[in-house]
């Protein structure tokens, strides 16, 4: 869900745009001290701050944000701002956290790579060693094999990350 806290007249109409934008159901929410309180009760994905709302009591906005912790924040100002720019700003912020977590992604796998990469190489080389010595049994052979490829496997999907 989205949330939209916002007491402007053209709130609804507003609401709606950023309805239609996301494909997902927006709350509308004029009063900042109840909508603390919802977000607390609901998972939100984005949450719009009109800043018109912000000065009946400022604190509250930290409380809105705290309550729903993994929604996208987003601040406009409806008094100088149309559905248009609402609805621009909202998918700027979308896109900025969209490629802000596939960084993120990615650092962690080659932060995982570059802890298991000499792990991996050392299974790797453990198997081939093995694999070329003449006194092991064809099964474990094949278990050598199977284990040998494997690393190099997982090695294979670290590098293309």
């Amino acid at each position: 869900m989205n949330l939209l806290i916002s007491s402007s007249p053209g709130n609804l109409e507003c609401a709606k745009a950023i309805e239609e934008l996301t494909q997902v159901r927006t709350v509308l929410c004029s009063d900042i001290r109840k909508a603390a309180n919802i977000a607390r009760n609901g998972e939100y994905t984005v949450a719009i701050v009109d800043r018109a709302a912000m000065y009946d009591d400022p604190s509250f906005i930290d409380e809105v944000f705290r309550n729903a912790p993994l929604a996208v924040p987003v601040l406009i100002n409806t008094a100088i701002m149309n559905s248009d720019r609402v609805i621009a700003e909202v998918t700027a912020a979308i896109s900025r956290v969209e490629r802000e977590k596939q960084v993120a992604a990615r650092q962690a796998g080659r932060a995982l790579y570059n802890e298991l990469k000499g792990e991996i190489t050392g299974i790797s080389v453990a198997a081939g060693l093995a694999l070329q010595s003449q006194a092991a049994p064809m099964f474990v052979e094949e278990k050598l094999k199977d284990i040998e490829q494997l690393a190099g496997r997982m090695r294979s999907r670290f590098e293309f990350q």
